[in-house]
């Protein structure tokens, strides 16, 4: 009786299973310290830009710097000491950036913008890149 019941109900899961796929790009921490990670496995990954380190105390974030063939530097933006070797190492695939827009005003921010004053998560409308080039001095306003 029990196995018909568990046989129906798999059944039913196995028909309602929408297989999906997403192309992730990963690698993999090989040692920490002095605030700079080394990072293997991110060959694709941009200079200045955003990481997240998978640790056991949540997402610490970091930005690419430093890219060589076998691997890359990464500059620890968060909690340095909750990243240990062999921690999983993603790209984002965005450019060092900060969240910019109304909800900003009147809150207690760090410099990614995550708020730090214990209030309600930010509603983000836009972000700004870290590092612009400045317009040139004849398109500049007087």
């Amino acid at each position: 009786m029990k196995s018909d019941i568990l046989i129906k109900q798999l059944k039913e899961k196995i028909a309602g299973f929408e297989p999906t796929a997403k192309i992730e790009k990963v690698g993999e921490v090989l040692e920490v310290g002095d605030g700079v990670a080394r990072v293997s496995g991110l060959s694709q990954v941009a200079a200045s830009e955003m990481v997240e380190f998978d640790t056991a105390k949540g997402k610490v974030s970091g930005v690419a710097l430093n890219l060589e063939e076998s691997q890359i530097g990464v500059v620890v933006l968060g909690a340095q000491e909750h990243i240990k070797e062999g921690d999983l190492v993603s790209a984002t695939g965005q450019i060092l950036s900060v969240p910019v827009g109304e909800s900003l005003v009147g809150r207690g921010v760090n410099a990614l913008g995550e708020p730090v004053d214990g209030k309600a998560p930010l509603k983000i409308s836009a972000r700004y890149p870290v590092e612009k080039i400045a317009p040139g001095v004849i398109t500049r306003e007087s």
